[in-house]
C-alpha cells in the first residue's frame, strides 16, 4: 500500500500536530477524555517533535506554579534606602 494511503488510514488514530497543540493544556490537566485523549496520547508516544513541546509546556507549568510559592530575598538595603530619604526629605522641608 502506498504510503500517502496508509496515512490517511491510521489519521483517525493518530491525530496530528495541530490537534496536539490545540488540546496540550487539556490533556496535562486531565481534562481530554474519551477519543480525543486517545489520539492525542497516541500521537505524543510516536511524535519526538511534540514529545518535545509537550515536555517544555509542562516544564513551563511548573516553573508558573513554582513562582507563586517563593517569597522575595529580603532587601535590607532597600530599606534603608527609603528611610535615608524620608529623613533627607523631612530635612528640607
Amino acid at each position: 500500500m502506498h504510503h500517502t494511503a496508509v496515512r490517511l488510514l491510521t489519521h483517525p488514530l493518530n491525530g496530528s500536530h495541530a490537534e496536539t497543540a490545540r488540546f496540550m493544556s487539556d490533556y496535562a490537566e486531565g481534562d481530554l477524555r474519551g477519543y480525543r485523549r486517545f489520539r492525542l496520547a497516541r500521537h505524543l508516544a510516536r511524535c519526538e517533535m511534540c514529545q518535545a513541546a509537550y515536555r517544555a509546556f509542562l516544564a513551563t507549568l511548573t516553573s508558573l506554579a513554582a513562582l507563586g510559592r517563593r517569597e522575595p530575598e529580603p532587601k535590607p538595603e532597600l530599606a534603608e534606602a527609603v528611610v535615608e530619604r524620608i529623613r533627607a526629605e523631612g530635612e528640607g522641608a
